[in-house]
């Protein structure tokens, strides 16, 4: 039993390519089964696999001296198998009741920021979790309930810096009890686990042990199927951005515009992935006051389809999605300035812009080492002194800048789309002037001819810029 349980997992491991020789895997060991049997399975075949392993033990602190004993117990184990051990603490019930929130969310999330934090601090770029079939047939049962595609759980994707990857995709919960027995392995019971408080218990106890007994194969069924749903959703994710790219122009404000013919001749499928390819672009990936949810999708979707008549549909945060006919726009909705947005940049000395950005201009002579150990990018400028004082401002329409190579100034709008800065992000860059209102550079994304990284003989002054992370 023990060698076809490790063969299977040596194949899945091979086949989805979970680990290479040279990666540093931190296996995540709450001290139950599923996880005594994965540290025990990557500990023992670090040699074959020629990986590094390690393992760390997240103390939730929900159930007093008892899960703190866990941690010792893994800790004993890592003793066993020779490896390294970090035992961490999450105060969960401090941060529930302090901020609120559900129990198992700030679990989750409490655990995979110290995961990252050890993984990003200790070097490992392999996290490896002992999710089993019988749990990928639960997570694609609750997505189901929620009305979410079944996709169940990725078999790797990135966390911290590196991999998060699960190996024990391919076997179920009985293969785990027996590989332990057959290696004489101990483990912890946590008694939460027995609770049917929680959503996935309750899957857990009343409808997989149905499915089971009405077929045993059910949760490694479901997990190919799921598999094969992520695989079909990845070609049509591929074929919609291959879309996008074809058939979307920008207007001079940066906003998508899309022939709305082309549009209504494109499979169902990919019209509805455009859709959403079209909003993450809008709001540049950020969070809105709605989701893309299925309502929102499926209006657009209906007008996006149709050639009658002019439509105009508000969205969040002031934008709006107008058809014309056949010509498929959005705007967004914001009142003149009677001014442009300037702030002088007095030399010497940081100066905070749209709580993005900070920027730090003197003579090259000057410069001290804290600017650049400060600042995340430094380049030397050649301007002449009439080119004094300086400006940063928000972008114009119209407003265009020389670069290094061109002969012609570039507009503004094209270098954004050019270089793919999101329409929220564009208000955000500070726009670098000369007194003469000459645009000399976008800091922090493309800089004139004036600029360059290396310091030549003919350069008199140096500009720092550095991300404030306060948006």
């Amino acid at each position: 039993m023990s060698e076809r349980f490790e063969q299977t997992i040596f194949h899945f491991l091979e086949e989805e390519s979970l680990v290479s020789p040279g990666d540093r895997v931190l296996v995540a060991c709450s001290g139950g089964v599923d996880s005594v049997a994965l540290l025990h399975f990557m500990a023992s075949h670090q040699d074959r696999l020629g990986i590094e392993v390690a393992a760390i033990h997240i103390d939730h602190m929900l159930r007093g001296e008892e899960s703190a004993a866990d941690g010792t117990f893994v800790e004993r184990l890592c003793g066993v198998y020779g490896i390294s051990f970090f035992g961490e603490q999450v105060p969960v019930p401090m941060m529930v009741e302090r901020d609120g929130g559900n129990v198992q969310a700030v679990c989750r999330e409490g655990r995979y920021g110290v995961f990252a934090e050890i993984m990003q601090n200790k070097g490992y770029n392999i996290l490896a979790t002992a999710h089993h079939a019988e749990d990928q047939l639960e997570t694609v049962l609750m997505q189901v309930t929620k009305g979410k595609q079944p996709f169940g759980m990725p078999v790797k994707r990135e966390v911290g810096g590196g991999l998060l990857v699960r190996p024990f995709l391919s076997v179920v919960k009985e293969e785990l009890y027996a590989y332990l027995a057959e290696n004489d392995l101990r483990f912890r019971e946590d008694p939460s686990n027995a609770s049917n408080a929680y959503t996935r218990n309750r899957f857990r106890h009343h409808i997989v042990p149905f499915m089971l007994k009405e077929n045993p194969g059910a949760a490694r069924n479901v997990g190919k199927m799921a598999g094969w749903l992520r695989d079909d959703e990845d070609l049509l994710e591929t074929l919609a951005r291959e879309q996008f790219e074809r058939i979307t122009t920008f207007t001079e404000e940066g906003f998508p515009f899309v022939d709305g013919v082309v549009f209504s001749n494109m499979h169902h499928a990919l019209q509805r992935r455009m859709i959403t390819l079209l909003l993450k672009y809008l709001y540049d990936g950020e969070s809105v006051p709605v989701e893309y949810n299925s309502a929102l999708i499926s209006q657009l979707l209906h007008h996006l389809s149709s050639h009658n008549g002019n439509v105009s549909i508000d969205l969040p945060r002031g934008y709006r999605f107008i058809r014309e006919y056949d010509k498929l726009t959005f705007v967004r909705d914001v009142q003149k300035k009677t001014v442009v947005r300037r702030k002088q940049l007095p030399k010497g000395s940081w100066i905070c812009w749209e709580n993005a950005y900070a920027l730090h201009w003197t003579e090259v002579g000057k410069a001290t080492a804290e600017l650049f150990a400060e600042a995340d990018d430094i380049m030397y400028v050649d301007l002449p002194d009439d080119a004094f004082p300086l400006y940063i401002k928000q972008r114009e329409v119209g407003d265009r800048i020389l670069l290094p190579g061109m002969t012609h100034p570039k507009r503004l709008s094209r270098l954004f789309i050019d270089e793919k800065v999101g329409v929220t992000e564009r208000d955000r860059l500070p726009i670098l002037v000369t007194a003469q209102d000459e645009i000399c550079a976008v800091l922090g994304l493309r800089y004139g001819v004036a600029f360059s990284r290396n310091q030549t003989g003919r350069s008199k002054y140096i500009v720092g810029i550095k991300r404030t992370h306060l948006i």
